[in-house]
């Protein structure tokens, strides 16, 4: 006799979870849409609980896209090619997103912000563990971002489907040229001026701002693209703000994830799934963490991948990717093998890590 009688278990906590174990919860019962894996063609960015799912989507015969690749006579696991969709790195706010598809599109010039790292080695401040082994010269660390950023294009035109994983609200800025760093200046690489670096948090109504340009500049690209959002469940390396970093990471994963619940009610080619809820719900008892209770164990990773394929996947994944040539979808599909492989060159880096000097 009231409006909740109608509605199926999942609506309901005991029902949904109460007595189940956490492999077992449906935990997207309603997705806005699905993916075909024989034609879906998936780009991805974001913190680094995305590699998790570039890695586990080939693995399970999904299209993964990589639209930089090496050159023939690079070494294949060692200038961190393929670790996303573009050679970006780690893109862990929206602010950073923004500024890259916005330097992409020449909606605003070229950035260059080179740095230099103990051995001499020069790196582009704006993605400075991209390239691992670095520039021999400022002059080709920017010819590298000229063609970096061509790339960025080519991914978004060939993609049909973008997931970004939301991983941080904390930044650096640089106040004179206004754009913000992945990483504080001064820590992996560069110098840090206290007259034009700055922190900020950013709050809720800027983390959506600027998801929202971002979203905008996406579909200019490719009126077609859909948006996949995650929320990542690796929790702050640090924190600069004066609390600890259990609260600094609960206050930023919140906003994150309430920025996503809004950018989904507004945007007809945007859902979110819930690798989030699935890592760091009660209902997990904890047990998808490794020992630090900070990255998240195989086993976690395994039961997100599971539930994808599961609820968003038209057909269960095969071992094989169904790719295309270059010259039929302007850019490469990583196939691979064997498992090794694909560990190998999904290996998860995480820039945030330099920031904790006794890790």
């Amino acid at each position: 006799m009231n409006p909740y009688g109608d509605l199926d278990d999942n609506h309901f906590w005991n029902r949904q979870v109460g007595g189940k174990q956490p492999e077992a919860i449906e935990y997207d019962p309603a997705p806005k849409f699905r993916f075909d894996i024989e034609k879906d063609i998936f780009a991805t960015a974001g913190s680094c609980f995305a590699q998790h799912f570039a890695r586990e989507l080939v693995r399970r015969g999904g299209q993964y896209l990589v639209a930089e690749r090496a050159h023939p006579l690079v070494a294949r696991f060692d200038h961190g090619y393929g670790v996303f969709s573009a050679r970006y790195g780690n893109i862990y706010t929206t602010r950073q997103l923004y500024d890259l598809l916005s330097q992409a599109t020449e909606q605003r010039e070229t950035i260059y912000d080179i740095g230099r790292r103990k051995d001499g080695k020069f790196v582009d401040l704006l993605r400075p563990g991209a390239v691992p082994r670095g520039f021999c010269s400022v002059v080709e660390a920017k010819a590298d971002r000229i063609y970096h950023l061509s790339k960025v294009i080519s991914a978004i035109q060939t993609a049909s489907v973008f997931v970004f994983t939301l991983g941080l609200t904390e930044v650096w800025e640089n106040t004179v040229r206004d754009y913000v760093y992945p990483l504080c200046p001064g820590t992996l690489a560069g110098n840090f001026d206290s007259q034009k670096h700055q922190f900020a948090n950013h709050s809720f109504q800027q983390v959506e701002t600027y998801l929202q340009k971002s979203l905008e500049i996406l579909w200019s690209i490719n009126p077609r693209l859909k948006v996949l959002l995650t929320v990542s469940p690796v929790m702050l390396v640090a924190t600069y703000e004066a609390r600890g970093a259990v609260q600094s990471s609960i206050a930023s994963k919140s906003i994150l994830r309430a920025v996503a619940d809004a950018s989904v009610r507004a945007n007809q080619s945007v859902d979110y799934f819930p690798s989030y809820e699935i890592i760091v719900g009660s209902q997990a008892s904890g047990k998808f963490f490794r020992d630090g209770a900070r990255d998240v164990a195989d086993a976690g990773v395994n039961c997100v991948m599971d539930y994808f394929f599961r609820s968003r996947m038209a057909v269960e994944g095969t071992t094989k990717s169904q790719a295309s040539t270059e010259e039929e979808a302007q850019a490469d599909l990583v196939q691979q093998n064997t498992d090794q492989e694909i560990k190998e060159l999904f290996q998860v880096e995480c820039d945030e890590l330099i920031l904790d000097r006794k890790l």
